[in-house]
């Protein structure tokens, strides 16, 4: 008897588990519908963030003179209005001066009928917004022959036939202009605006036709002549770095190898550390196994920031991973999501949440110091709370129910220890993966738009186009401006003979010109 009664006690513990863990997942997967993003948290009453560390020793200044009761009990003044922010956000603007005058019959004193004079001209700014619209370049290039050859030469002989320069344009036989190609890509590439879209707005605009299958074939076009060189060199130059951050999101190909797919496919994206030139780099994969990050860093030996994907940790051993203190966090953080308000309060997951979030904000004391100091700051400063964490994090997994939230979270944070602890190897790295997964929501906010992708090829092009344009952006520059740059300037290029021509062209150059940067220097 006292046997069955124990089998039922384990029966029902084990029901009783497996409920909470099934409510935890429905309160959750609502959350995650229907509440706020984000990984913050509010703690309930009477529980303070950051309640359980003392900030004594790195708050005190030995010798800082005690403050008066004036300086403590005094109002902060308001922060003073910024004077000339108009003029300074407008000074880049082209200024069209409209006068605004009294005809000469009217400029009589209405007193004494004598003459007025022009005493003073009061200003007022107004921005105007000119749409686009579209305009004909016609190009009459001039063909030149000797009037003299054509008596003398005898009868099969050639005449001479000499034509003025003509610049290259970027497709040849077409009548696409730099400016027009750029405005497409800009459009679809930068403000993930479908090229179905832009047919249908270039139609309305000056009912000017231009088919989706005309605009493309005008984009792969480009990425293959022109932007494949740039992302070649930005790939060499990437590799060569000694910190990179890499991540990888889904896409979907439509036709693949020429047959009908819709398989789920891979873009795999890698940039270069906060410390280093931005550069971003797509690329295309059909699946999201090891061996296209394998192909990628064959070659890299260095600091590699991920999220906790295990096919990172399967690397060469010339890479050292540094994992992601925002993924670890995230964890707790969807753990406090899942339970009710008054489980809240009992729960190990709050303790485990202010620890990352003590973390940050050791962090964000010397997030501007350079590399060495921030490296020696962290050592002091964040080692000891890491250490601490860890303790916890040991502690605590006996103690949680075993497929819980709460167990996930902790086992988690434990497996993904080993590579956030490289934090402490060098003053360049990041506590977090944030700086490339910033770097590949612009892909997946166009994706929410266009949905698929039709072939390998242009999934592939379509990184190359990306790459351009997101580093475009990092490094402050007008991607319209920039685009049309390099399509009016590469078709006269002649790379074969000077391939390192290459160099003034990317995103980073010091040698682009001033219209292609938001802000002049």
């Amino acid at each position: 008897m006292a046997v069955c009664c124990e089998k039922q006690e384990q029966t029902i513990a084990e029901l009783t588990r497996n409920l909470n863990r099934l409510i935890e997942m429905i309160r959750l997967n609502n959350h995650r519908k229907y509440g706020a993003s984000g990984d913050s948290v509010s703690y309930p009453d009477g529980m303070e963030q950051l309640n359980f560390f003392n900030e004594v020793e790195a708050a005190a200044r030995q010798g800082r003179p005690e403050p008066t009761f004036e300086e403590v009990t005094a109002k902060t003044p308001r922060k003073p209005k910024q004077k000339g922010k108009r003029e300074q956000d407008f000074k880049d603007l082209k200024v069209t001066v409209i006068e605004h005058e009294l005809p000469a019959e009217q400029q009589v004193c209405p007193v004494c009928d004598s003459p007025l004079h022009d005493m003073k001209v009061e200003v007022t700014k107004t921005l105007k917004l000119v749409p686009a619209h579209f305009e004909i370049e016609e190009h009459r290039r001039h063909v030149y022959t000797c009037r003299a050859c054509e008596k003398t030469q005898s009868e099969g002989d050639k005449i001479p036939f000499v034509r003025a320069d003509m610049p290259n344009l970027p497709i040849p036989g077409s009548f696409a202009t730099p400016e027009l190609i750029a405005g497409i890509i800009n459009t679809k590439y930068t403000n993930a605006v479908p090229l179905a879209r832009i047919e249908q707005e270039f139609d309305r605009m000056d009912s000017v036709r231009i088919s989706r299958q005309n605009m493309s074939n005008w984009i792969l076009h480009c990425a293959e002549e022109y932007f494949s060189r740039i992302y070649t060199h930005m790939r060499g130059t990437l590799l060569s770095k000694e910190v990179l951050h890499a991540d990888e999101t889904w896409t979907k190909v439509v036709q693949q190898n020429g047959r009908e797919s819709k398989k789920k496919c891979y873009i795999w994206v890698y940039c270069s550390g906060a410390h280093d030139e931005p550069i971003i780099y797509y690329e295309f994969h059909e699946s999201r196994a090891s061996e296209s990050a394998k192909e990628f860093l064959k070659d890299y030996t260095g600091y590699l920031h991920t999220d906790g994907y295990e096919v990172y940790h399967r690397l060469d051993p010339g890479i050292t991973v540094v994992g992601c203190l925002a993924h670890i966090k995230r964890k707790f953080t969807d753990a406090i999501k899942a339970l009710s308000p008054e489980e809240q309060k009992k729960t190990v997951c709050f303790k485990g949440q202010e620890y990352c979030d003590y973390l940050f904000h050791i962090e964000k004391k010397y997030k501007d110091a350079e590399p060495e100091e921030r490296h020696k700051k962290r050592l002091a400063l964040l080692k000891p709370v890491m250490d601490a964490f860890l303790s916890w994090l040991k502690e605590t997994k006996p103690l949680t129910v075993p497929k819980s939230q709460a167990y996930e979270a902790v086992n988690y944070a434990l497996n993904q220890w080993p590579y956030f602890e490289n934090i402490l190897l060098d003053g360049r790295l990041e506590l977090t993966n944030n700086l490339v997964e910033r770097s590949i929501r612009p892909f997946t906010i166009g994706r929410k738009n266009w949905v698929t992708m039709k072939t390998d090829r242009g999934a592939h092009d379509s990184s190359i186009v990306y790459s351009i344009v997101q580093t475009a952006l990092a490094n402050g520059l007008k991607v319209y401006e920039y685009l049309v740059y390099l399509l009016k300037q590469m078709p006269n290029t002649d790379f074969n003979r000077y391939p390192e021509l290459i160099e003034k062209f990317v995103p980073w150059s010091k040698k682009l010109p001033a219209n292609c940067y938001k802000t002049k220097e």
